[in-house]
């Protein structure tokens, strides 16, 4: 499925990590074309949430990057004995995050759930959520604003800490949000790596969290990836575009003829013409 913009990479080692980011969007078309797929079409999902490291104050902690991709796992918990809550392709570009779901063996309603991306302008408070079956997107914004980061020294200046195979110097971080309210991490900077965070651990909404990334790469990320796909559909709200998305998924209930290979209206095979060239 061609569902990105047309870009023509300056670098092809970018090429697998651009497709990677079509097969997460387009996770909601996996798996769903099995025996009893009609049972799951009537399932309703509400608008999904950007995870908090795209719109909470640890956004702030990687707007000081020129260009990486990373593998980023957002747990509940410590590292290893916490519960997942979120998992994929974070890509970030000068204060612009983009990330898109792995997919997963889940129930219908989650992977629905899963075919969702998220663009933030860290800087502007805002950015989109995407959803490729709908070949939509609808504009999104946050109420509180993160303004300024203060880090304490090191906890040990001398000692380092390997984190997803990097050399790591741990830090404390303070994040202030325009209403006073400050939020307090242990970083984890990856000395490797121009001092990218590749580890957070803090409080959201009063729930420890962390987020480890992985497979973190440097490298020149393409500013068009952090605009919706020009193909895609503008719908006002993410609240309009779900509605839009069940309301489909609703009107295939009654259908006496099934879709080609049993499939429900995710995982129709899509035969536009490609939006991307290599």
């Amino acid at each position: 499925m061609g569902c990105w913009p047309d870009l023509r990479l300056p670098e092809m080692r970018l090429c697998g990590l651009c497709l990677l980011l079509i097969s997460a969007l387009a996770v909601g078309c996996a798996g769903s074309g099995k025996k009893g797929s009609h049972a799951g079409a009537a399932t309703f999902v509400r608008p999904p949430k950007p995870p908090v490291f795209l719109n909470g104050p640890m956004s702030l902690l990687f707007t000081n990057v020129d260009g990486f991709s990373a593998r980023a796992v957002l747990e509940s918990g410590a590292p290893a004995n916490g519960v997942e809550l979120a998992a994929g392709e974070l890509l970030g570009l000068r204060g612009k995050l983009l990330f898109a779901p792995s997919p997963r063996k889940a129930a219908a309603k989650s992977a629905r759930l899963e075919a969702f991306a998220f663009i933030w302008d860290v800087a502007a408070n805002r950015g989109y959520i995407l959803n490729d079956p709908l070949q939509g997107y609808a504009p999104i914004s946050y109420g509180r604003l993160f303004t300024n980061v203060a880090t304490s020294a090191p906890v040990n200046q001398a000692a380092t800490e390997t984190v997803a195979g990097h050399p790591c110097q741990q830090s404390e971080v303070t994040v202030a949000a325009d209403d006073g309210s400050a939020s307090v991490f242990r970083v984890w900077r990856a000395t490797d790596l121009k001092g990218l965070p590749v580890r957070v651990s803090g409080a959201s909404d009063g729930t420890p969290v962390t987020l480890t990334l992985s497979r973190v790469r440097l490298e020149a990320v393409p500013s068009d990836l952090f605009q919706p796909p020009s193909g895609f559909t503008k719908f006002d709200t993410a609240d309009v575009l779900v509605n839009e998305l069940n309301s489909r998924q609703h009107n295939l209930k009654g259908r006496t003829t099934p879709w080609p290979d049993d499939k429900d209206i995710l995982s129709v095979p899509d035969t536009r013409t490609p939006m991307r060239q290599y």
